[in-house]
């Protein structure tokens, strides 16, 4: 049986060499190229051929929609998505259209999600899957663009140990506190775990309602309750629940100065 060929598609170069390295490990696989854009995608998916691509939704030059809907019609690779917490690609999976992966990747779900992207590609009805994955690929397209005002993410999905997913909404979320690789989401009813570094999750939610206090963690500004010094000097948050957070010293100024603002 020849390998099952693989492109991949992401903005992110830490991301295409981490795919490439769990990929090499895969047996019955092979990649043949992967591509930082989606103009660079098309093409390469166009000359290449490969039987499942690997892609990313979220790309500096547009989307994995956007790939999909310049393909032409005689171009039809299995697509499974790779998100690290993007609903659009869930509800795609729902409805049996495509596959995702959650980033950080992992090696066993990818292989699972890869080896029945290439069943649906050798079954008899594939012609007519093909067909209804790009359908519905063209309705979340547009969702996605509808609904494209804010760059930021407004809803977290959370894998658990057994393959369930847990939405988390981040107005839901009081406080983010950093646990080496991982970050713990502080929630009203609870906490979860979500395997990404607390400067990379900076970067996906809105400044102007989170805020950085420490190294170590980051506040809702709506859950603050009240900044308080303490006898050494250290000003301190105490939240709406009571809880209390120390605040760093380089990021106490910007603290202060958003507080006021929303004075």
């Amino acid at each position: 049986m020849t390998d099952c060929t693989i492109f991949t598609v992401d903005d992110e170069p830490l991301a295409l060499r981490r795919l490439e390295i769990v990929l090499k490990t895969m047996p019955g696989v092979r990649l043949i190229g992967s591509a930082a854009s989606c103009r660079d995608a098309v093409r390469a998916i166009v000359e290449l051929r490969p039987d499942v691509v690997l892609l990313d939704i979220r790309l500096r030059d547009g989307t994995g929609f956007d790939i999909l809907d310049q393909l032409p019609s005689g171009v039809r690779p299995a697509v499974i998505f790779t998100t690290a917490f993007d609903h659009f690609a869930i509800r795609a999976f729902e409805v049996s259209a495509v596959d995702y992966v959650l980033k950080p990747i992992e090696a066993v779900r990818l292989h699972e999600a890869i080896g029945r992207a290439h069943e649906r590609l050798s079954a008899d009805n594939s012609s007519r899957e093909i067909e209804e994955m790009r359908r519905i690929i063209a309705d979340l397209r547009a969702e996605f663009h509808a609904g494209r005002p804010s760059p930021y993410e407004t809803e977290l999905w959370i894998r658990g140990i057994s393959g369930s997913l847990t939405h988390v909404a981040l107005d839901q979320v009081d406080w983010v506190s950093s646990e080496d690789d991982y970050v713990r989401l502080h929630t009203p009813t609870g906490s979860h775990l979500l395997r990404i570094s607390i400067k990379a999750l900076s970067a996906r939610i809105d400044s102007a309602k989170f805020v950085r206090v420490h190294r170590a963690a980051l506040v809702r500004l709506a859950a603050i309750a009240q900044l308080r010094q303490s006898t050494t000097g250290r000003r301190d948050i105490i939240l709406r629940d009571g809880t209390r957070i120390a605040t760093g010293r380089v990021y106490a100024r910007r603290l202060r100065e958003m507080l006021r603002d929303q004075a």
